[in-house]
């Protein structure tokens, strides 16, 4: 309840309610309530602001009391047995004093008036009856008034400052006044109101609004008086809504029962009375008098007023005769110069009470609209008795004009139904102002439903509650609409959006309320625009600046729905980098705030939390992305660029920049303006590679640095000595000192794992890669992919090292394929590589495969590689693909003829098992043969004789010709185009003839159809 101030001032910033804006809501809880705390209240409860508490009468007549306060948060409450009919929380809104001790005034069961005072601190709720007034002392108090009546009824209109209104037998005001100890209840003012006499039994609800009476009767009347003194005000015939509606709509009006309560406006501008057949009428009071002059009873005739001028001001004054004009019936402007016309123009101009309303109200006319309970404040609608005459009577006219042209806001009678459908066991109005009206209504197993009323749209927006939720009146001129919740108090927003919302609650609140809302609802932080972050440095409202920076921490952190480790998977560098790009703004912003506000002594406070918060926002960014992120790629790169240079800008401005060393001796050398360091005596009798070492692994390394400036050394770049240190881990892990090594590049701020990963994979020294390999197992940080590459790479290792070398005879090639020679050649051009002499300590260790290039291997290319280390028996267990490449590569004539032959065969009858090598397709001859074009044809014609031909040849008849015309032509005994059919369905000798005639081969025709002995007649 803490946000409650700025969140009703985010809500009613805006302006009135749209048409579009009607389809929104934003339920929004304010404060936790416990749900034991919840179950003990009653069907609907009354808030009381400052401090924050919640009454609520149950069933049974005892009174539920639940502290809200930030120390209790609904765990304090207490109950008051009673039993009671009605309690009404004191109003200390425009009281002089504040207190910390909430009060109510609550009506017992035998209109025993009692007070309660509520200590709420330290999450308590303590009770305690500061006055009581029973049944017979007031009845007493009402005799001394010489008023002659029993005690029947009583209704508390007001409690305000020890002060209360109250309404007695429905017809009797008593204004009375509580005392601060001991002493007797004192009577204000006691007076009979003078409504009619078959009314007084026919009232079933009143309100008081600001000092205002209204009175319902079944009758179908508003009773309007003055509590001041008892003046009948005016009165409402709620008949002639029938009549006006037929009228305006040229149609029989809805058939509405009696009315059951009545509400009105803030501003008395308008009144809304619900009816026992669920539906709702809306009254503007201002057009029903002006239609109805004759019910607004009261009139007050200005030119009878006393004239009196200010204190202190001489009679013949201009300012005297300018005051006494007001009061005149016409206005006149006293001082006709120049200055003083446009100074009237510009009064005129600012009046926003003559600028807003387009006509005086109906109460103009009431001398004493003031609100008894706020003692003798008077409302601000009072200067309308000071305007002349003649300016109403033109407003008037203006306003009748305006309406003649609409006829929906001239309308002074509307009315709502609720659907059939739904039949509300209650309708109530909460609140109404100008331009809406607030419901609640309870339906049977669905429970209360909140509905919005647009009344100059007549549109309608309802939001449902549930079961389990009870409504909660609040007090106050803002229409706020509160319920508590299986959580807590919650507040509902009508016409705004989440971001909407929290963007004007920025503004007109703070960042801490903000902060607190996103929190207790769940809600991720919205983008807060720019001009909230100028406003929050121009206010010095650092919490501002801070939910700023968080607010953008979303558009690079995952959310805590999301795993970490897929945050950017799912957001691509383009789109880091555009965010990036969308912050420059802010950070300029920021920047610059720190650099004028660093130069002041006043605020250098202010500068240096300033730049805590953007250097902290900063650095964070920077950590989540390389936590998350292994390379950077140019977009992110230039993302971490541009956080960088303002992290370089900043840390200009830090305390004692450059810093001052942990263990650096305050003492300067005159030359370099360097500290020296405690370590340097020491640190000279080593070697540079020592010093660097010694320095990384005792987080020495700012010290090292200025050791190494001293003696002007490159390594006081910190570029230069974290080069050195991965030399040395290196060195380390020649000498399998794992230890000294991840020690090392855990002080240089590297990740250890990763690092040791990339050295394994990168490395061609092969003891360093396979101690890697053996540790990096151990602590199974290798895939399931890099397992496999590291095997296949010991494999090849193992192949070409020529351990089984004698098992293998180098196949004889026809000398027409490859010279011998060349063969052995080629061979040792690979083996140099992977083969080392025993002799050459250091071939021995250089000379390895590095795991990087076979990470990145695919099947195919492995197996080319195994293929030729490996023996013909195991030619089956490889990819036909790879083998085939590899034996046409090599022309290795023999066994693919042998393959051939098994592929011929192995359709017909031997079996898979059987095979000794892999299965053979036509798109594998197609696609992988890699010999050159001689011997690619003859094993092309070999598969062609006995009817095997490739698809492409197939399709394209004339190559199909000349196949066949390399293995006997189209005249043989035994064709091998059994099975050929084209696409149309042709068969090959329906083909050759309409190839013939196409290409006019008559003679060969001929011949071809002499040998196949048909006889066909040839046209021409």
């Amino acid at each position: 309840m803490a946000a409650e101030e700025g969140v009703a001032s985010a809500a009613s910033a805006g302006g009135s309610w749209g048409t579009a804006a009607m389809g929104r809501v934003l339920p929004m809880l304010l404060v936790p309530v416990p749900a034991e705390a919840m179950g003990q209240l009653g069907s609907r409860a009354q808030l009381r602001t400052q401090p924050e508490a919640l009454g609520s009468l149950t069933a049974a007549g005892s009174l539920q009391v639940l502290s809200l306060t930030p120390g209790s948060r609904g765990g304090g409450r207490c109950c008051l047995e009673g039993p009671f009919w009605h309690f009404l929380w004191e109003d200390s809104r425009n009281s002089s004093t504040p207190t910390e001790k909430p009060k109510l005034l609550a009506l017992g069961e035998n209109y025993e008036l009692l007070i309660y005072e509520f200590n709420l601190k330290d999450g308590r709720c303590d009770a305690t009856i500061l006055y009581s007034c029973s049944r017979e002392a007031l009845q007493k108090l009402i005799d001394d008034q010489d008023i002659s009546i029993s005690l029947l009824s009583l209704r508390i209109l007001s409690f305000h400052n020890n002060t209360s209104l109250l309404f007695i037998n429905k017809c009797v005001i008593l204004h009375i006044i509580f005392p601060e100890r001991d002493a007797a209840i004192r009577v204000l003012n006691c007076f009979t109101l003078p409504l009619p006499a078959q009314a007084v039994d026919m009232i079933i609800d009143t309100q008081l609004c600001r000092g205002i009476l209204f009175v319902l009767s079944s009758l179908g009347w508003i009773y309007i008086f003055d509590v001041v003194d008892g003046t009948y005000v005016a009165h409402v015939d709620l008949a002639l809504h029938k009549e006006d509606m037929c009228n305006e709509q040229q149609q029989e009006p809805a058939k509405i029962s009696s009315f059951t309560s009545l509400k009105v406006s803030q501003d008395l501008d308008v009144a809304v009375i619900v009816s026992s057949s669920n539906s709702a009428v809306a009254l503007n009071l201002n057009l029903y008098f002006r239609q109805h002059p004759g019910h607004l009873l009261c009139e007050r005739i200005l030119e009878d007023l006393p004239i009196q001028g200010p204190k202190g001001v001489d009679e013949d004054d201009p300012v005297n005769s300018a005051y006494n004009m007001k009061l005149a019936k016409f206005s006149f402007q006293i001082d006709r110069s120049w200055k003083a016309q446009l100074s009237s123009l510009n009064e005129t101009i600012k009046n926003s009470k003559l600028e807003v309303s387009c006509c005086a109200p109906w109460f103009q006319d009431i001398l004493h609209l003031e609100s008894p309970e706020s003692g003798n404040h008077s409302t601000s609608v009072q200067s309308w008795a000071f305007i002349p005459q003649d300016i109403m009577h033109g407003q008037y006219n203006v306003l009748q004009k305006d309406h003649a042209k609409t006829s929906d806001p001239g309308r002074s009678w509307k009315i709502m139904h609720i659907s059939e459908q739904e039949e509300p066991i209650e309708l109530k109005c909460v609140s109404v102002t100008g331009f809406t009206a607030l419901f609640t209504w309870e339906v049977e197993r669905m429970g209360y439903t909140i509905t919005l009323w647009d009344l100059e749209t007549q549109g309608m927006q309802c939001f449902s509650l549930g079961t389990k939720c009870i409504p909660v009146d609040s007090s106050g001129d803002q229409q706020l609409c509160f319920v508590l919740t299986e959580n807590g108090l919650s507040l509902i927003l009508f016409g705004l959006t989440q971001e909407e919302f929290l963007n004007r609650l920025m503004i007109h609140g703070s960042a801490s309320t903000v902060d607190t809302l996103c929190h207790l609802n769940g809600w991720g932080r919205c983008s807060i625009p720019i001009h909230a972050l100028e406003a929050g440095i121009e206010n010095r409202q650092l919490d501002t600046v801070n939910f700023f920076l968080k607010s953008k921490e979303n558009l690079f952190n995952p959310s805590s729905k999301s795993s970490v480790s897929d945050q950017f998977d799912h957001l691509s560098s383009h789109l880091y980098l555009r965010n990036v790009e969308e912050l420059i703004p802010a950070l300029d912003l920021l920047c610059s705030a720190i650099r004028e506000s660093y130069s002041e002594p006043q605020s250098k406070h202010f500068s240096e939390q300033l730049l805590n918060l953007t250097l902290s926002f900063l650095n964070n960014q920077i950590k989540e992305l390389f936590i998350h992120t292994e390379e950077l790629d140019e977009h992110l790169q230039k993302g971490v660029n541009i956080l960088t240079s303002y992290i370089n800008e900043l840390r200009t401005f830090m305390i004692k920049f450059p810093w001052k060393l942990t263990d650096a001796i305050d003492e300067y050398d005159v030359h370099e303006n360097v500290p020296k360091v405690k370590e340097s005596n020491i640190w000279k009798k080593l070697s540079f590679e020592e010093v660097i070492a010694s320095a990384i692994l005792n987080n020495k390394i700012p010290e090292a640095q200025t050791f190494f400036r001293i003696d002007s050394h490159s390594a006081q770049k910190l570029e230069e000595l974290i080069g050195i240190g991965l030399n040395l881990v290196f060195d380390n892990l020649k000498k399998n000192n794992i230890k000294e090594a991840s020690e090392l590049l855990k002080n240089m701020g590297f990740d250890v794992k990763g690092q040791l990963l990339k050295i394994c994979f990168y490395t061609t020294n092969k003891n360093i890669r396979d101690f890697l390999v053996e540790i990096l197992k151990e602590k199974n940080y290798f895939s399931e992919k890099e397992k496999r590459t590291i095997d296949f790479v010991h494999q090849v290792e193992k192949l070409y090292l020529g351990h089984f070398q004698e098992n293998m005879q180098i196949q004889s090639f026809p000398r027409y394929w490859i010279k011998e020679q060349d063969f052995f050649k080629h061979k040792s051009v690979l083996d140099s590589f992977l083969k080392y002499d025993c002799k050459d300590e250091f071939n021995k260790q250089d000379h390895r495969i590095v795991l990087n290039w076979a990470l990145w291997w695919d099947q195919l290319t492995q197996e080319s590689i195994l293929l030729p280390r490996i023996s013909p028996e195991e030619y089956k267990s490889y990819s036909p693909e790879a083998l085939w490449r590899y034996l046409t590569a090599r022309h290795d004539w023999l066994n693919i003829i042998l393959w051939i032959g098994e592929f011929q065969t192995q359709h017909s009858y031997a079996s898979l098992q059987q095979n000794k090598w892999p299965l053979l397709t036509v798109d594998v001859i197609n696609q992988n043969t890699s010999c050159n074009n001689y011997m690619r044809n003859e094993i092309l014609d070999k598969l062609a004789r006995n009817g095997v031909f490739l698809a492409s040849e197939l399709e394209d008849f004339e190559c199909f010709l000349l196949r066949l015309s390399r293995i006997g032509g189209v005249i043989q005994d035994t064709l091998p185009v059994q099975n050929y059919k084209t696409k149309e369905g042709w068969d090959f000798h329906s083909q050759f003839i309409l190839y013939c005639l196409e290409h006019s081969l008559q003679h060969l025709l001929y011949v071809y159809l002499d040998c196949y002995k048909s006889q066909t007649d040839l046209p021409g």
